[in-house]
């Protein structure tokens, strides 16, 4: 029964999200699906020492500078069952030249359920980019499975494993030209980047007590990474790690449900007492 109760609960934690505003862990993605209906939207602050956007090969200006710290901004939403979108925007923080200022980076993702998880099988997903960026900085194509462990009574364990293609597609001869986004594509090979997204084999734990508060470890396919994260009211997850041991990154979304009706509607129609 204990195990039965997990499985219907686990695709109802909201919990913490990746660096890009996915299900996930602190840089890596995970197979875990929402309710139908969920919306997510959240901040996460990525280190300097791991500047993703290095050596763009679409940048406008030289790539031969300073490593520098990024903010993510992101909306996460699940449009049908087993179907979720997110678009994130990917903004260098400190000083930029005027030819390379801008909202950010824009990438659109699409995450799709293969599996969904059961007693004796993982969920397994599948997470694809529109190629029509520029930078492409948190560009996945990645095949990933996620299951839940329960350890005790009030304690579970979220175990994942994927792969992350170290290729790409981008419309690199089509920088400044917004007009035409299905022209001038080239094959990008992501470990060409002195930080490359997601390229190669990536896993990670969850150890959570109550679903309200966790620990975590993951292997993003080139470091090692620990973090903690609690849900507060429900909806709001706080989350923050060290990066291969060495620089601080940290984030926060939040989260309700566009098919749930408001508590005060809920009492009226005597859903709630």
């Amino acid at each position: 029964m204990l195990v039965t109760g997990l499985l219907l609960t686990a695709g109802w934690s909201r919990a913490q999200v990746n660096i890009s505003g996915k299900p996930g862990i602190l840089n890596i993605p995970t197979a875990r699906l929402l309710p139908d209906g969920t919306f997510q939207m959240g901040y996460h602050y990525n280190p300097s020492n791991y500047d993703l956007r290095a050596n763009d090969p679409n940048a406008v200006v030289s790539s031969n500078v300073t490593y520098q710290s990024a903010s993510i901004y992101y909306a996460h939403l699940v449009v049908l069952p087993r179907l979720e979108i997110n678009v994130n925007f990917y903004n260098v923080n400190g000083y930029l030249p005027v030819k390379a200022r801008g909202i950010g980076d824009r990438q659109f993702d699409v995450k799709y359920g293969v599996l969904t998880e059961r007693e004796r099988r993982p969920s397994v997903a599948v997470i694809v980019s529109a190629p029509f960026g520029y930078d492409n900085s948190l560009v996945t194509y990645a095949a990933v499975a996620t299951k839940n462990v329960t350890l005790s009574e009030h304690v579970t364990a979220e175990v994942t494993a994927g792969f992350g293609s170290p290729f790409y597609f981008d419309r690199s001869d089509n920088v400044g030209n917004d007009f035409n986004i299905f022209s001038n594509y080239k094959l990008h090979n992501k470990n060409e980047r002195p930080n490359p997204y997601l390229s190669g084999p990536f896993g990670g734990v969850v150890v959570r007590y109550k679903k309200n508060i966790g620990g975590m470890i993951e292997w993003d396919a080139r470091h090692l990474n620990l973090g903690a994260y609690a849900t507060l009211f429900k909806r709001w997850t706080v989350q923050a790690g060290v990066i291969n041991f060495d620089q601080v990154t940290f984030g926060t979304s939040y989260a309700v449900s566009l098919l749930e009706l408001p508590k005060r509607l809920r009492v009226k129609r005597g859903d709630v007492k």
